[in-house]
């Protein structure tokens, strides 16, 4: 019993690494306690220790998920619940099954600082197959878990938050290996073991105390305002409430423009419940709005296209709009949520009449970039901002700023909203960008090139933000060669693995 205690005590452990409770010194020896039992098993038997960690971890991360299901998808208790036991087995715990039966069979076999680097490496390519296979499910990947420590994280510009968690990990892995060698032969072997663990953490300490001193620039400051309409979600699903919403929004802006002169007012994803471009009594009260306050207009809505009529397509889109009314660029979802924005397992039945309410939208193709008032934008809805290789390609194409549109009001009142904004703070360092990202009940924030947060409003109320923007086009090591660092531990591993494979 005590290695299944041990193992479920590191799930929580890592938990409470995370938003919202950010306890980031716990992230340094969270993974200690599993890595501590795989070193004492065959990899069989690691196979299933993996397994439930990593089912476990994902449980007291995102313990808000089965609620969401119930709440968003008006589904019974035992429902969220069964579908989120079977999506963290697949989704996370197959991942570091994979890991743990691996990390068993290197354990005994390679010691010291190759085995830390060794197995370091093979978590980061069990973090990237868990990101990119399937649907990919990049959720909280353990780099996250540094994002309050605003120095640590500025190494995201090299390496993507792939080398935060190759970070994090190696100081797990290094404790482990000083307190395996305490045991075998006193203090001095075991601090020795943690020596390149604290090399790494300085090395990432001084290069972000560097990044952060260095003065970005601070004009031309264009000014933005944020607005947090907080409508209600079901107003996206029921017929009944098409098109209304937008009095809020415009209400909210108006009321803004009194106090400031924003230049482009940003309105979140499913701000506005029509389709603006076809609508034009709808659109009536919005132009209005511009026109008075002669700003622009970022804002979600959906779009709808009949060149085919036989089969018409639907998107979940941003708009741009200008202050004399004008349609002038627009953005469509590149990758759609399971489930939410398309149904991916047709073939089941039982789960094809559990989720028949969702709305099937079709993906864009990922290359619009908005040229607006506050420079080139990159535009990214909703969830598509955890996905680092998808904001670093629309950033690589030119963009100066970028926006994140999003409806969060179905991840709950704070954990999974406070998640969704901390990864999002993480592409603002890899890309050196401002961020302004829009939410329907929060987090709406101004964030700096820097991953700090410069303005937020309170969650689930009406509000407004306003900011000065200044854009940016910084050609970081992340930009420029994409998740490069994370792909060469793919290689590192692979090579390692084979190496001890082929050596017997």
């Amino acid at each position: 019993m005590m290695p299944v205690f041990l193992v479920l005590l590191s799930a929580a452990v890592h938990a409470f690494a995370f938003p919202p409770w950010n306890l980031t010194v716990l992230a340094w020896v969270a993974l200690v306690p599993l890595l501590s039992v795989l070193r004492t098993l065959s990899p069989g038997k690691g196979f299933w220790v993996g397994l439930l960690w990593g089912s476990a971890a994902i449980w007291g991360v995102a313990f808000w998920v089965p609620g969401a299901l119930v709440f968003y998808y008006q589904q019974p208790w035992w429902f969220g619940v069964l579908f989120c036991l079977i999506g963290a087995v697949i989704l996370w715990g197959s991942y570091y099954a994979l890991f743990a039966a691996i990390a068993c069979w290197i354990l005994p076999r390679v010691r010291g600082v190759g085995g830390v680097l060794l197995l370091a490496t093979w978590w980061v390519t069990c973090e990237l197959a868990r990101a990119r296979l399937l649907t990919g499910e990049p959720w909280m990947l353990l780099g996250y878990a540094l994002v309050p420590r605003v120095t640590l994280i500025q190494t995201a510009d090299l390496g993507g938050v792939y080398l935060l968690s190759f970070l994090v990990m190696t100081v797990n892995l290094s404790i482990e290996a000083g307190l395996q060698r305490w045991r075998e032969g006193g203090a001095r072997p075991a601090l020795l073991s943690l020596l390149p663990a604290t090399c790494l953490v300085l090395l990432a300490w001084g290069y972000g105390a560097w990044r952060v001193a260095t003065p970005l620039p601070d004009h031309p400051a264009v000014p933005v305002t944020i607005v947090q309409g907080n409508n209600d979600l079901g107003a996206q699903w029921r017929q009944e409430f098409y098109g209304q919403g937008l009095e809020q929004y415009v209400r909210l802006s108006a009321a803004a423009a009194q106090r400031t002169a924003p230049a482009v007012f940003v309105w979140p994803e499913s701000a506005v419940t029509f389709f603006l471009a076809r609508e034009p009594r709808f659109l009536a009260p919005l132009t209005r709005l511009l026109a008075d306050t002669g700003a622009d207009l970022i804002v979600g809505a959906p779009h709808y296209d009949d060149a085919d009529p036989v089969r018409p397509q639907f998107f979940n889109s941003a708009f741009y709009l200008t202050a004399d009314g004008r349609l002038a660029g627009r953005y469509d979802k590149v990758h759609l949520l399971p489930f939410a924005e398309y149904f991916p397992l047709r073939f089941i039945e039982f789960l094809h009449r559990r989720f028949d309410r969702v709305r099937a939208f079709t993906p864009g193709d990922g290359t619009t970039l908005l040229d607006t008032r506050l420079g080139r934008v990159a535009v990214v809805i909703c969830f598509e901002a955890i996905f680092p290789e998808l904001v670093r390609q629309q950033m690589a194409q030119g963009a100066e700023v970028l926006v994140n549109l999003s409806n969060d009001v179905w991840l709950g009142a704070r954990a999974g909203p406070e998640q969704h904004a901390a990864m999002v703070a993480v592409r603002a360092v890899e890309n050196r960008t401002w961020v302004v990202r829009a939410t329907t009940t929060g987090v709406s924030a101004i964030i700096d090139p820097f991953g700090r947060v410069r303005a937020r409003a309170a969650p689930f109320t009406p509000a407004t933000i306003d900011g000065q923007i200044v854009p940016l086009r910084v050609d970081t090591v992340y930009k420029r060669y994409g998740d490069m660092f994370a792909e060469a531990c793919v290689v590192v591993a692979a090579v390692g693995i084979g190496l001890l494979v082929h050596r017997g």
